[in-house]
């Protein structure tokens, strides 16, 4: 395989790995860290900003490796392909869904992605993926009754921003 290929398969790899660590990690035995995240930000720095310090570390670790033990340069496009993601994801959900460090204008083939984050906020589980979520039709049912409740637009992202938003919880609860 090419460099370009293990780069693109790393890329494409991590969503489903992003995934399963979003829903198996971060909202089960690392809730601790990831909790910071569903309550309103406080602060600049959030404790669930561990988890992408976390993965950028073992990335360059990957990088070290592949460098300088024979035998191991496959990891340098792999790392590339997992750095690509990480920028990617950073932007979406960082930058663009939760507008920290900066905001940007809207962008129309983005707004299912904030959508769906939306979701995951309100609902505290479906979707875990960021680049390629999946809404489960029960979860978007659910959704729109609740907005329908509310005489607002279905899956409004201005959900993240809005001062009735609590968790207190584990769960974010809509009052």
């Amino acid at each position: 395989m090419t460099d370009v290929t293990l780069t693109i398969l790393a890329f494409l790899l991590m969503e489903p790995l992003t995934y399963l660590a979003h829903k198996h990690v971060m909202h089960s035995i690392a809730w601790t860290f990831h909790a910071s995240h569903h309550r309103p930000r406080e602060t600049v720095v959030e404790l669930n900003d561990l988890f992408p310090v976390f993965f950028a570390v073992t990335t360059m670790v990957a990088f070290i490796i592949g460098t300088q033990v024979p035998g191991f340069s496959i990891l340098v496009p792999l790392g590339v392909g997992v750095t690509f993601y990480g920028l990617a994801y950073s932007f979406v959900h960082d930058v663009y869904i939760h507008g920290r460090f900066f905001h940007v204008a809207k962008v129309s083939f983005l707004e299912p992605l904030k959508r769906a984050h939306v979701l995951h906020h309100m609902f505290n589980g479906e979707p875990y993926g960021m680049l390629i979520p999946i809404v489960p039709k029960n979860i978007r049912s659910k959704a729109e009754q609740l907005f329908a409740s509310q005489g607002a637009t279905s899956y409004d992202p201005s959900f993240l921003n809005r001062s009735n938003v609590s968790s207190r919880r584990k769960y974010i609860v809509v009052e």
